[in-house]
């Protein structure tokens, strides 16, 4: 009996405790729900789907390039282009800082098992008087303009220089006037860029404004050296090697041009040496195995891309695009039989021309159509030819 009146005082006891705490707990409850977050985080992202069916090979299958052959006829379903993204930022002082991350899915697959990459990852710290300093894979810091396709490559090797690379990038906007300066180096994914030390040091200088609201003009661009590369030809025989000291350089000028009522001209155009991988102009930094010695290849070229609305919810866009390397840069020299191969890049040029139409059925989701026309100079026969081939593509989105 004793054990039972002591078991009931105790359970009384914890009863009356719990009772008397939920008043505190309340409290405290409350009290945590008002503390907000120090990091504000925003989200974004896109699911689409393209349907593109090509009339000749293209070098890059799933997004625009160059013409290999003109008679291979190929069709895909590509959802690679699926995206997500988040910024991270918090502030103190008069100073910004945030991060930010985004990747898609163009990153390696094997059939249907897509693998995601990183797009974006930067670490930015921001002033109120206008000064930015950010490190970390950003788009690069000359030539921003990009037309106005569905496909991904937005003329990638005809006429638009873009990609995304790591940088240390410092920008300065006090008012309408930009000035930017910038270290970049594509990512080592071969031999030779694994001998390459330096970056490219970069500039830009942006006018905005100046030709009406939101209006562009901007001139960029950057230099590099690189001493004692070697070059091995493996395949030949005997095995063949080449050492060579470079020096490149870029100019870029870029204009956007809003006017009359939603309409506005972009472009760009640009003239450099040794503009390769950073740029997506793979295949053009380099020839060391040209007759007269090891060099680097010139190339000039540029964009422009107009975009015209026809209503509240359809608009339409085209362009034109150019890539043209010099071409007595791209002679070389076969080992095996010591003849002249003309074409030593994968083409002497390449136009494309394209034009869509994009209905946006509400602010979130759409769809598209575009055809791409395209021409690519190559050799054959002891000459040159002219592939062409076009590529038509259905898209079909939702944005958030």
């Amino acid at each position: 009996m004793l054990n039972r009146d002591r078991t009931a005082w105790w359970l009384s006891s914890i009863c009356l405790l719990i009772a008397l705490s939920l008043p505190g707990f309340a409290t405290a409850a409350d009290a945590e729900a008002e503390v907000s977050s120090a990091v504000d985080l925003k989200l974004w992202g896109r699911a689409v789907f393209n349907m593109q069916y090509d009339t000749g090979l293209q070098k890059a299958r799933d997004f625009m390039s160059y013409l290999e052959d003109d008679k291979t006829e190929a069709f895909s379903f590509n959802p690679r282009d699926t995206r997500f993204g988040f910024k991270a930022s918090s502030g103190k002082g008069n100073w910004l800082y945030s991060g930010v991350f985004e990747m898609d899915f163009y990153g390696a697959n094997a059939g249907n098992s897509i693998l995601p990459r990183m797009r974006l990852g930067y670490a930015e710290a921001k002033n109120s008087n206008g000064l930015s300093i950010r490190g970390g894979q950003d788009w690069i810091p000359v030539a921003q303009q990009n037309p106005g396709t569905i496909d991904f490559g937005v003329q990638s090797w005809s006429g638009n220089l873009w990609w995304r690379v790591p940088q240390f990038t410092l920008r300065y906007k006090p008012n309408k006037i930009e000035f930017l300066v910038s270290a970049m180096k594509h990512r080592v994914s071969n031999d030779t860029e694994a001998q390459e030390k330096m970056p490219w040091v970069l500039g830009r200088v942006g006018f905005s404004d100046l030709l009406g609201e939101g209006s562009l003009i901007a001139l960029g661009g950057g230099f590099r050296s690189e001493s004692d590369l070697t070059f091995t030809r493996e395949g030949a025989a005997p095995i063949t090697s080449s050492t060579a000291d470079y020096s490149s350089y870029l100019v870029a000028l870029e204009l956007k041009f809003p006017f009359a009522k939603g309409w506005e001209i972009k472009g760009e155009v640009y003239t450099g040496e040794g503009v390769g991988p950073g740029f997506v102009h793979y295949g053009f930094d380099y020839n060391p195995w040209h007759p007269d010695g090891a060099r680097s290849i010139q190339s000039q070229g540029g964009f422009v891309s107009l975009k015209i609305p026809a209503g509240e919810k359809i608009h339409f866009n085209a362009g034109f695009g150019l890539d043209d390397p010099r071409d007595e840069d791209l002679s070389f020299t076969d080992p095996d039989d010591a003849t002249m191969v003309e074409m030593g890049g994968p083409y002497f040029s390449n136009q494309t021309i394209f034009a869509n139409m994009k209905y946006s059925v509400t602010k979130q989701f759409g769809w598209g159509l575009e055809v791409i026309d395209f021409t690519t100079k190559v050799a054959q026969d002891d000459g040159t030819t002219d592939l062409t081939g076009q590529r038509f593509t259905g898209s079909w989105w939702y944005i958030f």
